[in-house]
């Protein structure tokens, strides 16, 4: 990672942490892109630059390109399903699991903020396109009309295992619930 790159993940990470004390304290709405950018000691163009919307930055995820990464690693060597949950073990597990605290209060606050949920809920069918259109890489040429439904039951799996994992407060690490969601997944499919 260049300085340049870094640079940009370190004041993504400021706005990100500084944003979410706000909205937890004010209230999302009560909260200007202005007075985050106050608050991080940076122009408002530069959040702007950093985040097309308020909702982007509680739902920014830093380790996309290590998601992205780990999918394309996994499906070159395991079954879609079996891949994707090593894939998301492997990156959102030790994501939430090494800042727990921090990742919790983000992902209690989109649960309990009507706007922000839905704005995950529209990612998701953002991340879903990404994913099929991955996916159908790695199946067969027989086999990818497939795609848009492993893609939509996989990220399923992941939102309810971080459903899951916030509403029981991090019992567990999110790597348990998420190999749970996958197991009933592929138990699923295994159905006759």
């Amino acid at each position: 990672m260049s300085l340049r790159e870094r640079n940009r993940l370190n004041a993504k990470r400021a706005v990100q942490r500084a944003a979410l004390s706000m909205f937890r304290a004010q209230g999302f709405d009560s909260v200007t892109v202005e007075s985050i950018a106050r608050e991080v000691g940076m122009a408002p163009s530069t959040v702007y630059r950093l985040f097309v919307t308020k909702e982007d930055i509680v739902l920014w995820d830093e380790h996309d390109l290590e998601i992205d990464r780990a999918l394309e690693e996994q499906l070159r060597r395991h079954p879609p399903l079996e891949a994707m949950r090593i894939a998301f073990v492997e990156t959102l597990g030790g994501r939430y699991d090494d800042d727990i605290e921090f990742q919790l209060a983000r992902v209690n606050y989109i649960y309990a903020t009507e706007r922000l949920h839905a704005a995950a809920l529209h990612a998701d069918l953002r991340h879903r396109v990404e994913l099929t259109d991955g996916l159908r890489h790695f199946l067969s040429k027989r086999n990818r009309h497939a795609a848009p439904i492993l893609a939509g039951a996989a990220l399923l799996a992941v939102d309810v295992a971080i459903e899951r994992w916030q509403a029981d407060a991090a019992k567990h690490t999110l790597s348990v619930y998420v190999n749970d969601a996958f197991d009933s997944l592929i138990g699923l499919a295994s159905i006759t």
